[in-house]
């Protein structure tokens, strides 16, 4: 039977400090390698040599060289920058308050779980499903916007692309919104915001359409006495009220409206009880189900008017081959700031 194989990649992080992944069949030598080394896990469950102590530093990386002899695990240094420095460039440099948060892809079902909640089925999907990859980053708005980033094996290259919205507030019905790809941080960040989060918004305001629409055709209906359950209208009133919710808000942005367009968002706000509660007293909930009725068909056609046009990207540049990973040579003993690669035995 062959020997489990065991590798450690090193990155290099602008937050000062490296960044050690294990990976392999023989994963737990990698781990126990790190260990003996003192290089543990931080809060995030991923292994972290701080840098700001340079002797002790060298010192966790000498032990780490010899710990990955005994356990005849390879160690290699990545190229690339370690992508949760990506991801927090990305997060500070979108409008708003994003946060990113990286973990560590230890098996391939950390990818399949991923992949469930990925919106798309395209690039992004098919590396999740296919690619072997170290770290993946969410991005977070605060708001229920989640974004994943991965970076591409095959050339580097980063890919971006949307999580599923929870289906407790909305069943997404629109297309599915296109991963975006580019090379470094900053054409991410370019891409993110004219080309990912335009295509989001607008699969999110049709999948609105399509539920608040479903709903009011249902209310619409004739309802003998005893064939529904009472309960199902409030359901689908809260499903309305919701959407109702973001709709105007995206009407009153888009654009300076008309005096009595104005009004009429207004009397349906207030008639829907927008800024109550998510539960509502009897004449409230009375009033809201008159205003759905009366009103919802005319907000229905105002909301269809104000969507987004199909976002249509330029044609990019395929980006170039970066740098593999390349283990240290052998032979060398461990530098001031890496380490030797240990040779299989």
């Amino acid at each position: 039977m062959p020997t489990p194989s065991a590798q450690i990649t090193l990155y290099l992080s602008a937050r000062d400090k490296i960044i050690a992944l294990p990976s392999g069949t023989g994963r737990r030598w990698a781990e126990t390698a790190l260990n003996l080394a003192g290089i543990t896990e931080n809060h995030d469950q991923i292994h972290t040599l701080p840098l700001d102590d340079q002797a002790k530093a060298r010192q966790a990386l000498t032990h780490l060289h010899q710990a990955a002899l005994d356990c005849q695990v390879t160690i290699t240094t990545h190229p690339r920058p370690y992508l949760g420095d990506i991801a927090e460039t990305i997060a500070m440099e979108l409008p708003g308050h994003w946060q990113a948060d990286t973990t560590d892809l230890r098996h391939q079902q950390d990818q399949d779980h991923l992949r469930d909640f990925l919106w798309e089925s395209g690039v992004l999907y098919g590396l999740l499903e296919s690619a072997r990859l170290g770290f993946a980053a969410i991005l977070r708005d605060g708001g229920g916007t989640e974004l994943l980033l991965v970076e591409r094996p095959s050339d580097g290259s980063y890919v971006a692309g949307a999580m599923m919205v929870s289906p407790d507030h909305l069943q997404v019905t629109g297309p599915a919104p296109r991963s975006v790809i580019a090379s470094d941080a900053r054409l991410m960040t370019r891409f993110i915001q004219t080309r990912l989060l335009p295509d989001y918004e607008r699969a999110l305001h049709l999948s609105r359409l399509h539920e608040m629409e479903r709903d009011l055709r249902w209310a619409q209906g004739t309802h003998e006495p005893g064939t529904y359950d009472p309960r199902e209208v409030e359901h689908a009133l809260y499903r309305y009220r919701s959407h109702a919710a973001a709709v105007i808000a995206m009407l009153r942005d888009d654009q300076p409206l008309p005096a009595d367009r104005s009004l009429f968002l207004e009397r349906v706000e207030d008639g829907l009880s927008l800024d109550e509660q998510d539960t509502l007293d009897p004449e409230a909930l009375a009033n809201a189900q008159a205003v759905w009725q009366a009103d919802g068909e005319m907000l229905l056609e105002l909301a269809r008017a104000a969507t987004p046009p199909p976002i249509t990207p330029t044609p990019a540049q395929a980006p170039s081959p970066g740098p593999r990973a390349q283990p240290l040579a052998p032979t060398a003993p461990p530098p001031a700031t890496g380490i030797g690669t240990s040779p299989r035995r």
